[in-house]
């Protein structure tokens, strides 16, 4: 799905298109069944100018529910109308598209209407089986058909794992100049779930080697260049993974790997990460929650990766900002961090197989992640791990890492894997990324996020190096 940009008077005419050619929610009044007069309908819309909230027009049709549809389409009309849209100069296909009657059948077309309601509510399930009975009763309605094959299998209750993919490519498309993305939610998770890309921002190629390499990147890019001296601060690559429980709802597990520029983290002497983030985004806090630093390894290059916890209480809570929304004791809970100098210098040839090296809440680590450095593949091979009293096993997946970004960033689906006390677990829904640490990529950040059927979310981050 690729997010795009409209204008606001083009956003209202494509709406209108798509979707008031098909659907216009009636309002059917009944009576006692003894002695039923006929059914009667009232239909209204209104066109608002987006850019400044100015009403253009409400139009309005009523009358017996036999002439339910054709009055539909003098109501598409007339909105159409009202949106400054002269109707002499539609296309023929696109006038004969609005004139055609996607259903006749009352009931086909009340579950449809049934459905695109549930699926504005993010009830993905309930609205797949409307589209399902709206399908079955018309064979004939071909947008119902294509709504169900769209709609997950699945409803996420808060849509946790959706809204962190949505608000992760907000805030990348913020920093690359990027101003308004639509997405559809619904095809977003059902794309998750198939073990498709979700949101891809792409960026413009490095025109200048030289000035990059000397630091003059644009946003586009992280700045760590090999440096020494007293002045040089590297860039800094996290792990953080910790869990929300919502009042009345099961705790939902978030996993997050970043590489942040020196001014975006703090870390405390002992290399105990303090917090880290942006003002768009990401932003974590240890605050004045208890610090754990619950060990360390050291990297080929002498640099030392650390990882910690940070204990929340209501009265000496940490937090953290995701999609806008941020969390605290007692919603949240521990915070598991890693952390290390972000890699200074890809390898540009030859292979390295990073295994298990402790850190992080997963544990009972198994398995490795494989790196071609030439073609940038990054594989996970039967990669297992324990979360939350969940047992994981033969997890395989793969990617490509991020050249543009110094420390290789890499995400990707899961293409097999098993999980013992899952609610049928469901890899191709399930992330797996990460960054690389030290000198010449001797380290890696591995996080992941895992999903069930019943949409319970869990996420880990564990540190992985070359053996």
């Amino acid at each position: 799905m690729n997010p795009h940009r409209l204008q606001p008077r083009a956003l209202a005419a494509r709406t209108i298109l798509s979707l008031l050619t098909a659907t216009a929610l009636p309002v059917l009044a009944q009576t006692a069944p003894q002695t039923p007069p006929p059914q009667r309908f009232v239909l209204e819309g209104a066109v608002i100018d987006s850019r400044n909230a100015q009403n253009l027009g409400v139009t309005s049709e009523s009358g017996e529910i036999a002439a339910l549809f054709r009055a539909q389409k003098t109501l598409t009309f007339g909105i159409l109308r009202s949106a400054g849209i002269d109707l002499d100069t539609l296309a023929p296909e696109v006038r004969a598209r609005i004139e055609r009657f996607q259903t006749t059948n009352v009931d086909a077309f009340r579950a449809f209407s049934n459905g695109l309601d549930l699926k504005d509510q993010g009830r993905f399930a309930e609205a797949r089986e409307q589209f399902r009975r709206a399908a079955e009763l018309d064979p004939g309605f071909a947008l119902a058909v294509e709504q169900q094959q769209a709609m997950p299998e699945i409803t996420l209750g808060t849509q946790v794992q959706i809204r962190a993919v949505v608000a992760a490519a907000a805030g990348q498309a913020v920093d690359r100049g990027k101003a308004t993305y639509v997405i559809d939610a619904a095809r977003a998770v059902a794309a998750i779930q198939a073990g498709q890309t979700v949101v891809q921002v792409a960026a413009a190629a490095p025109t200048d080697a030289a000035a990059l390499s000397a630091g003059d990147r644009s946003r586009d890019y992280t700045s760590n260049p090999a440096g020494s001296g007293t002045d040089y601060v590297p860039n800094l690559a996290t792990g953080l993974a910790f869990t929300v429980t919502a009042a009345g709802q099961q705790g939902r597990g978030y996993a997050f790997n970043n590489e942040w520029k020196a001014d975006q983290y703090r870390v405390g002497e002992t290399g105990a990460l303090e917090s880290a983030g942006s003002a768009v985004g990401l932003q974590a806090q240890r605050e004045s929650a208890t610090q754990q630093v619950l060990g360390s390894s050291t990297l080929a290059d002498g640099t030392v990766a650390y990882w910690g916890r940070w204990l929340s209480t209501p009265d000496a809570s940490a937090s953290v900002t995701v999609g806008g929304q941020t969390h605290r004791s007692p919603a949240l809970g521990a915070v598991d961090w890693i952390a290390g100098d972000a890699t200074r210098s890809m390898p540009t040839s030859g292979t390295a197989v990073f295994t298990p090296a402790g850190g992080g809440n997963l544990s009972d680590v198994s398995g490795s992640v494989a790196v071609n450095f030439v073609t940038r593949g990054v594989a996970v091979q039967n990669l297992g791990f324990t979360i939350d009293g969940l047992v994981f096993s033969g997890l395989n997946g793969d990617a490509v890492y991020d050249s543009r970004t110094l420390s290789g960033a890499f995400n990707g689906n899961y293409s097999s894997g098993q999980c013992s006390g899952c609610n049928e677990f469901l890899p191709g829904s399930s992330i797996f990324g990460g960054n690389f640490l030290g000198g010449n990529a001797d380290g890696l950040i591995f996080s992941t996020t895992v999903i069930d059927r019943s949409g319970a979310i869990r996420g880990g981050t564990t540190l992985m190096k070359r053996p």
